[in-house]
């Protein structure tokens, strides 16, 4: 094998163990995101006798190189089954929110059943938003890439 393939084929063989070793690097920060989103949850978040739902997603975020989770909480209000809806985004690592969403669906009983539902806050750093599929838009970005 004379010089130049030899070395074309060591220039080959050193790209593909680089991004061999870039996916390691890549899943281990996803790994590490894992793990320290679901202990940040638990220290954080706790279960009282008005939970319905409490939940998380998280994702580690290659392009800004961040942590972010996102808390989903549902609970009571009343006695006539009124609930909140909220929902957060935080960045695990600065502890820092970014992203909120808040619904209350308030339950009447009398004089006839009624449910009146008002979104409280929809935002995504300083945007502003008014559903929960504009909110869900905002934060694609930060939770997909």
């Amino acid at each position: 094998m004379d010089h130049e393939a030899r070395l074309t084929k060591l220039e080959k063989e050193n790209q593909e163990l680089r991004a061999e070793v870039g996916k390691n690097a890549a899943y281990d920060l996803q790994s590490k995101c894992a793990r320290d989103a679901k202990t940040w949850f638990n220290d954080t978040w706790s279960r009282d006798k008005d939970t319905i739902l409490l939940d998380y997603t998280n994702h580690y975020s290659k392009a800004s190189n961040k942590c972010f989770i996102t808390v989903e909480y549902h609970y009571t209000t009343d006695k006539n089954g009124s609930w909140v809806n909220d929902i957060i985004v935080y960045d695990v690592y600065e502890n820092a929110k970014f992203g909120n969403y808040t619904k209350t669906t308030a339950i009447f009983l009398k004089p006839q059943y009624q449910s009146i539902e008002k979104v409280y806050t929809c935002e995504v750093f300083d945007k502003k938003c008014t559903t929960i599929e504009q909110f869900n838009n905002l934060i694609r970005p930060y939770m997909s890439d």
